[in-house]
């Protein structure tokens, strides 16, 4: 070891001697220290971008999912206190139809009137003659038979909506069932009070489930697979999710440019069929973003480390 040292420092020595070849090694040395560095310190803050990127997904699904469930559960105990309604009950008993329109259209005026931007709607169903007026008439004789309250996403005419379906009973008789439903565009509001953009877009297959009156002149395609109702949401977010690839980032688990960080999930129905995808995004140009902060902590941690390195190189030299 002491022999390799002396060699060391005598062929330095040498180097030293000979200007021109010193300060052509001693270039090469400092950049190529400094390349390595940076590939280094690139590799260690791609590393924590990643780890952050992945935990905002996580953050931003688990609250779509907690949404979801909130919607749910507010339909649910809708249905619940309706259902309880002495006219509703004596009026589906005796099969008065009309009388159980006009009294339900009483009270989705009633509701809607105490909550912003929303399209609930009331259906329901007999035991007897188990009226067939949605397209959720199935499930809703699941409830009828289970007595057991059951909620979910459905594709119907009117589009994708949120259900929950309770059943009805007379002297704890079941006699029919309520559904209640309103439009999963609706949610986007409890996002953009987080500053967060939501998107529900359809898969193209779906639509055949929509009667002309809801999909005529209201979709727009994202991708070939995909399209979106336009009207309902902010234009920016869903056409810049048109510029990408949205299988690539199905693969990646989340995109980001410099307009968007954005991230999915696919969504299904009550039969478990896959039925679309929700768009979560975040504004990169607003500055309390977690996206600009965190290129920012990267690049304010890149520029210094990479001053400490060419302060180091030179010092050693």
């Amino acid at each position: 070891m002491f022999s390799f040292i002396k060699w060391l420092q005598l062929s330095i020595s040498k180097l030293k001697r000979n200007k021109g070849l010193w300060f052509t090694t001693l270039s090469i040395a400092s950049t190529a220290g400094v390349l390595i560095s940076m590939y280094t310190i690139n590799i260690m803050t791609s590393s924590v971008a990643e780890q952050t990127y992945q935990e905002e997904r996580r953050v931003d699904l688990a609250h779509f999912d907690a949404v979801l469930t909130r919607n749910y559960d507010e339909l649910v105990t809708t249905g619940t206190v309706l259902a309880l309604h002495p006219q509703v009950v004596s009026n589906l008993k005796s099969k008065n139809y009309e009388a159980l329109n006009t009294l339900t259209a009483g009270m989705i005026t009633s509701i809607n009137k105490n909550i912003i931007e929303t399209d609930l709607d009331i259906k329901y169903y007999d035991i007897e003659t188990k009226i067939e007026e949605s397209e959720n008439h199935t499930f809703a004789e699941m409830v009828m038979e289970t007595n057991y309250a059951l909620s979910g996403l459905m594709v119907n005419k009117k589009g994708v909506r949120m259900v929950g379906i309770v059943p009805v009973f007379e002297n704890n008789v079941t006699i029919g069932a309520l559904e209640v439903s309103r439009s999963i565009h609706s949610i986007k509001e409890q996002f953009l009070d987080l500053n967060k953009e939501f998107v529900f877009i359809i898969d193209k297959h779906q639509l055949v489930f929509l009667d002309l009156k809801s999909k005529t002149g209201r979709y727009l395609d994202v991708s070939d697979e995909y399209k979106v109702a336009y009207k309902n949401y902010d234009s920016n977010f869903y056409i810049n999710a048109s510029q990408f690839d949205l299988q690539e980032m199905m693969r990646n688990k989340y995109h980001i440019d410099k307009k968007f960080f954005t991230t999915y999930e696919e969504v299904t129905d009550l039969n478990g069929r896959i039925i679309g995808l929700v768009l979560i995004g975040e504004d990169s140009n607003n500055a309390s973003s977690f996206v600009k902060i965190t290129q920012n902590m990267i690049n304010s941690v890149t520029t210094v480390a990479l001053g400490l390195v060419i302060s180091l190189i030179l010092f050693m030299f």
